[in-house]
């Protein structure tokens, strides 16, 4: 079934439709941002016109904000912009979370359907679907994956 494989397209293939996780995703990590950044510079701007309080403090909250702030955001920038869902005319390539690939061959998979902005492949052999969460443009995906499998 679905086995570990470099995620490159192979000579002759066709891509028939290629996705990242949509935007939509990073809306948490988004607004923890903002409201970071906002606690963070008012309590540094405190400290600004505070009398007694030494720059080295001021420059740990800096510092402690952008630590932070790559956590919280940036990290999951990378980590969402990485997962990716090609389909082509042989097979269904898949990275996750965890940056493992995923090939299906289009043969062994016996019905397809969104689900919670996903995708779930029913794949013979196995008891349920398998679920690739966060598919941009899961629609369109479903639709050429149905157009292939009714082939």
């Amino acid at each position: 079934m679905a086995r570990q494989v470099e995620f490159r397209v192979g000579e002759g293939e066709v891509v028939l439709a290629d996705v990242n996780a949509p935007l939509s995703t990073l809306i948490f990590p988004l607004l923890e941002l903002v409201v970071l950044t906002g606690v963070a510079w008012i309590a540094i701007g405190w400290m600004d016109i505070t009398p007694g309080i030494p720059p080295v403090v001021r420059n740990l909250v800096v510092a402690l904000w952008a630590l932070l702030a790559f956590l919280r955001f940036l990290l999951p920038l990378l980590r969402t912009r990485r997962r990716r869902f090609i389909v082509t005319d042989r097979r269904v390539l898949a990275r996750g979370r965890s940056g493992s690939v995923d090939s299906i061959p289009l043969r062994q998979i016996h019905s397809v359907r969104r689900s919670r902005g996903g995708i779930d492949l029913g794949i013979y052999g196995f008891g349920s679907p398998i679920h690739f969460e966060h598919v941009g443009k899961s629609r369109q995906v479903e639709k050429v994956l149905h157009s292939r499998l009714r082939r």
